[in-house]
């Protein structure tokens, strides 16, 4: 028996003041990151070693008795001490050359998001986030196994969307061999879509280039807005929104396509390609004419 995992993304159709409650934890997440980032730096500059997760989480908690950061208590204590863990997680990825050094996080960059380990429970339509409480989402299928983790996120346009992690067992069986006349082929391109064996050409569905007039539209009445403003903050919405519906028409597009593959054959074979470095220039982007050199004689 081989223990797998799977998400669940469900919308939440939250209140006002659940909204904001949201927004606090964000914040706090956000600022307990920034916060916890300035000290690993300051202790590594001033003693040469890295401060361990246990010194970090001592410290924290000790912020929560102090009056000017006594606020901390408003948000979950797991969610809080996840952000260390992850804080941790980004400083091993960084030293095992698998990203980036980690870096502040900025209010009007870094999207609204936040992570619980635990006490996560959907039942009747609704989830439980501590601290917030029983919040309405869009339930499109019951989730029966046991939830490992919650992700809280706030898209561009405003809605707030959780994400569950669940955990369940499955039996170590051999897979059945695929029937020959049930396995097809897949031949992405850049002129069309895919290629599949047996069936004609899947044109691009060039989703952007449909909707470019409306996001041309909704980008010249950003611009013309005073920056701070509340009609500069609308028309910021309408851009989001423009985008947004374009991520799910190829959402769309993409989970119907795969589905009918799945549903339809016994096996699939993709090529091993690079879309990214198909579609670059063969020349350096530094310099997109071709260079002549002269051999001439000396």
């Amino acid at each position: 028996m081989a223990t797998h995992r799977k998400g669940y993304r469900f919308r939440m159709r939250t209140t006002r003041s659940q909204e904001q409650s949201l927004n606090r934890l964000a914040g706090a997440r956000r600022w307990v990151w920034n916060w916890a980032l300035a000290r690993w730096k300051e202790t590594y500059q001033t003693t040469g070693k890295s401060i361990s997760l246990k010194q970090l989480s001592a410290e924290l908690t000790a912020l929560k008795e102090q009056p000017e950061t006594a606020w901390l208590k408003e948000a979950d204590s797991q969610s809080l001490q996840q952000v260390l863990k992850d804080l941790h997680r980004a400083f091993t990825n960084f030293f095992e050359k698998r990203a980036r050094y980690p870096r502040f996080k900025s209010k009007k960059r870094d999207p609204a998001r936040f992570r619980i380990p635990q006490r996560v429970k959907i039942a009747d339509g609704k989830v439980y986030v501590p601290k917030v409480g029983q919040v309405r989402i869009r339930q499109s299928r019951p989730v029966e196994e046991k939830t490992r983790s919650a992700t809280f996120r706030r898209s561009a346009d405003g809605k707030w969307y959780v994400t569950l992690t669940v955990e369940f067992d499955m039996p170590d069986v051999p897979l059945p061999a695929p029937d020959p006349a049930k396995v097809v082929g897949i031949d992405l391109g850049l002129k069309t879509f895919a290629i599949i064996t047996g069936r004609e050409p899947i044109p691009s569905p060039q989703f952007f280039r449909k909707g470019q007039r409306k996001l041309r539209k909704a980008q010249r009445v950003l611009s013309r807005r005073k920056p701070g403003s509340k009609r500069k903050a609308k028309a910021k919405l309408k851009v989001a929104r423009v985008h947004e519906r374009i991520a799910n028409q190829r959402g769309d597009f993409l989970h119907k396509l795969t589905s009918q593959l799945v549903n339809d054959n016994d096996g699939v074979c993709i090529e091993d390609l690079s879309l990214k470095g198909l579609a670059e220039p063969s020349w350096p982007r530094a310099s997109r004419t071709p260079r002549w050199e002269s051999f001439g004689d000396n």
